[in-house]
């Protein structure tokens, strides 16, 4: 055990230690620069280094500038990243190093060091060698041993006999919890480290294969707490160097194998009372373990797919009254603890008058703590064809409760779907018949049969109906040839995209339902360019936001038209066709 310090220094080390291997901290950039060796010969290297670490560094933008003076680039730069623990502080550090080769003997510099951080300009201060004539390597050769800087001070020192622990007491030891989960249950693999002595980087060399899992890295927590635990009569520091989220594919025994680890320890010298310490690379390996992985219970719910965790369902209709023809979006939301990506999506029941499409799906996890939290969303395209209500049936998905150990059933609530018969278009000559007649009738009414007519009181009224009446008549006129309601054909014509398996004849059907709608329902005729379709509908006053997302939909489609043709595109043909629903009920 360490006298005097106690296991302090250690708290510090580990802690930013596990700051540097992932933790996000609020540490400033610093720059330095070193210049090495101080004494060379004039046919030998120096190396020159600039580092810049901290937590805020992500490598970008990093070109430093420098003057030599003597001095002239053999080689470099190389780069090299690591983690570092300096006087008990982690940091995150990018190096660049140069070969230099000295022009003649004498003092020789670098300086003027300019170094470009995002806003920040660093300078870091001049650096200057010695350079000799010999070769210092041949030098220390014909002497038969190296310097030691120890020697003008303590001449009668021998440093061979500095005393220091013979092995440093540090370990790794792997746990999973729980050693029986469930298959597909998360399980929590986590490495720990034990140690008495300070660490200043950790190397991962070799981690289990997991082979047999479904594996979700974890991050480690913002404030990492050390633990200190007795074994065999010893303080150990423990801490969790890293943790991963496992879900076993199948039940029965699985093995995770050792991790190898390498350390770089500090190690005080005992000579002066721990005043001075040196640094020392070892290898660590952990314990392997064994899991046994237990089988679902039997038998399964029927209609069930997999799921297994704590989970709900949410369902969402939007909107809930359309037009016949019209589509709406039925959205199916499965949420939880648990890993549910590649459930099949659920199935609804057949309604007659009332035809849906296959679901377009989106899933995202996040973790929150040391669990996986799964979303998984199914949306169904529904378009009725007759009108009248639809009620669609409660959404149930079965699942495994782990902690309850048996299955369960997530339940969404039954929706209601109302389609409306579409308003017939008043036919142009039937509106130009009534206005004739309202004018018929005006003038007659104003006709007594006794008395000339009061043109001067009539004629006013006369000229304001047949203003009307034209205006009316161009105007349906203009639009006379096109159906007034315009989204039945379009979702006619993306219903058929679906069916296409080749993406390019998918990307066309969709396009050409496009022009067709811009046209029927904006007047825009089918030859403007996909890319000008934005402009024009601003032209004519639609929602500038919808104009913009249909542009991006038209760069999406020139990419599923143009895709490889043994690429996967059904699921961006799918998606294409489910926003070009949503937006055609925007712009209609």
């Amino acid at each position: 055990m360490r006298s005097g310090r106690g296991l302090a220094p250690l708290v510090v080390s580990i802690l930013g230690l596990l700051t540097a291997l992932g933790v996000s901290a609020q540490s400033e950039l610093d720059v330095s620069a070193r210049l090495q060796p101080s004494l060379i010969g004039l046919e030998e290297l120096a190396h020159l280094s600039i580092e810049v670490k901290g937590e805020g560094f992500g490598g970008r933008g990093f070109d430093p500038k420098f003057e030599l003076e003597n001095l002239d680039i053999a080689g470099g730069p190389s780069t090299s990243t690591s983690f570092r623990l300096d006087n008990g502080v982690a940091s995150r550090s990018l190096t660049l190093t140069w070969l230099l080769k000295p022009r003649a003997t004498g003092v020789a510099r670098v300086h003027s060091f300019q170094v470009q951080i995002g806003e920040t300009l660093f300078s870091p201060p001049d650096l200057e060698i010695e350079v000799q004539q010999d070769a210092v390597g041949r030098q220390e050769a014909r002497s038969g041993r190296s310097r030691d800087p120890f020697e003008s001070f303590f001449p009668r020192l021998d440093t061979r006999q500095r005393r220091r622990p013979e092995q440093p007491k540090v370990f790794l030891r792997a746990e999973v919890e729980p050693r029986q989960p469930y298959v597909g249950q998360q399980a929590l693999y986590t490495l720990f480290l034990f140690t008495q002595v300070d660490v200043e980087s950790i190397n991962p060399e070799k981690l289990p294969d997991f082979q047999g899992f479904w594996v979700r890295e974890l991050d480690q927590p913002a404030n990492a707490n050390l633990e200190m635990v007795d074994i065999d009569g010893e303080r150990f520091g423990k801490v969790a160097v890293l943790r991963r989220a496992i879900f076993p594919l199948r039940a029965g025994p699985l093995e995770l194998g050792p991790a190898k680890v390498q350390l770089t320890l500090r190690i005080p010298d005992q000579t002066f009372g721990q005043m001075f310490s040196t640094t020392e690379q070892v290898r660590r390996d952990s314990n392997g373990l064994a899991l046994d992985v237990r089988d679902l219970p039997v038998p399964a719910p029927e209609g069930y797919a997999g799921a297994v965790g704590d989970l709900k369902v949410a369902a969402e209709l939007d909107p809930a009254e359309v037009a016949i023809g019209d589509a709406a979006t039925y959205s199916v939301t499965l949420s939880g603890i648990g890993h549910i990506q590649g459930l099949p999506a659920p199935t609804l029941p057949e309604i007659p008058g009332l035809r849906s499409f296959p679901p377009q799906q989106e899933s995202d996890e996040r973790v929150i703590g040391d669990r996986v939290h799964g979303r998984r969303t199914w949306s169904f395209v529904l378009v009725p064809e007759t009108p009248g209500d639809f009620d669609l049936p409660p959404v149930e998905i079965s699942f495994f409760d782990p902690a309850r150990g048996e299955f369960a059933t997530a339940r969404a609530a039954e929706a209601r779907f109302r389609a409306i018969a579409a308003a017939a278009p008043i036919p142009v000559p039937a509106l130009e018949a009534a206005f004739s007649e309202t004018v018929d009738d005006m003038a007659e009414a104003a006709r007594p049969s006794s008395q000339p007519v009061d043109w001067p009181r009539v004629l006013p009224w006369v000229l304001v109906v047949l203003l009307g009446a034209t205006l009316t008549t161009v105007l349906l006129r203009r639009g006379h040839g096109h159906s007034s309601h315009p989204l039945p054909d379009f979702h006619s014509a993306l219903r058929k995209a679906g069916h296409k398996s080749k993406p390019r004849e998918a990307a066309a059907l969709i396009e050409d339902a496009w022009r067709a709608f811009l046209e029927a329902r904006w007047n825009i005729p089918p030859s403007t360019p996909s890319t000008q379709w934005s402009r024009r509908l601003g032209e004519v006053g639609a929602p500038m936001e919808a104009a913009d997302r249909l542009v991006e939909l038209a760069d999406d489609l020139h990419y599923l038209r143009y895709a490889p043709q043994l690429s996967d595109t059904a699921a961006l043909k799918k998606e294409l066709i489910v926003r070009s629903t949503k937006l055609g009920r925007t712009l209609k």
